[in-house]
């Protein structure tokens, strides 16, 4: 079972933890109609307690509504600002019933994200992951991404802050039928220009392979 920090229907967007028993628990304040979680000090708490209950679940688990499977075998990883840190914390080998010394573990051993992630000043990222299949080892190098969505009661078309293109894609062994490569593309867009969007569609063009695309509702990311 995986457990939660937030509300099934995601309308929390801040946390705060309280000590009970010598274990952490979390609560939430601040009601809210969009889903990205805006990063702050108690956040940042959230995040790692996330990630040290569910440590001993897969990625696919952790990441629940990030973990998008699209068509022709590709598949798409969202990671928020939350899940970063969440992630990394669900790796560190930390107690899987945190008290608030492992918490503050935790803190320290993420020091520098702490610090970047409570500082609600600071521009912060979102990061997709996505899993591609091709026919060359150069195929993913093509790709170019944009967020097209709906927010603010208007269209937006958002391009990526930054890229990381897979330039040499790894030979595949199995699985996915007719295809010869896979590749894994990171495309960073600003948490701002995000977290008022209602639905928005990722969709990647090449000029040597079919378009990609990813449909989502903000309503069910974290």
């Amino acid at each position: 079972m995986v457990y939660h920090p937030f509300s099934i229907t995601k309308c929390f967007s801040r946390c705060f933890a309280l000590l009970m028993g010598g274990c952490i628990a979390v609560g939430f304040l601040t009601p809210s109609a969009m889903a990205l979680v805006k990063m702050d000090a108690q956040a940042v708490d959230a995040a790692l307690v996330y990630g040290m209950k569910n440590q001993k679940l897969g990625l696919s688990s952790i990441l629940g509504d990030n973990w998008i499977e699209g068509e022709n075998g590709a598949l798409l990883n969202v990671y928020s600002p939350f899940m970063m840190l969440a992630t990394k914390a669900a790796k560190a080998g930390f107690s899987s019933n945190p008290s608030k010394s492992d918490l503050l573990k935790a803190r320290k051993r993420f020091g520098r994200e702490v610090a970047f992630y409570s500082d609600v000043k600071n521009r912060q990222q979102v990061k997709f992951a996505v899993s591609l299949y091709g026919d060359r080892p150069s195929f993913a190098k093509d790709y170019s991404a944009r967020i097209v969505g709906f927010g603010r009661g208007k269209e937006l078309d958002i391009v990526p802050a930054k890229a990381n293109l897979d330039e040499v894609a790894d030979p595949v062994t199995g699985g996915q039928s007719g295809s010869a490569y896979e590749a894994v593309n990171g495309y960073y867009f600003n948490f701002a220009d995000l977290e008022n969007l209602d639905e928005f569609t990722l969709v990647l063009t090449s000029p040597s392979g079919p378009p990609v695309q990813f449909r989502m509702k903000n309503a069910k990311l974290y």
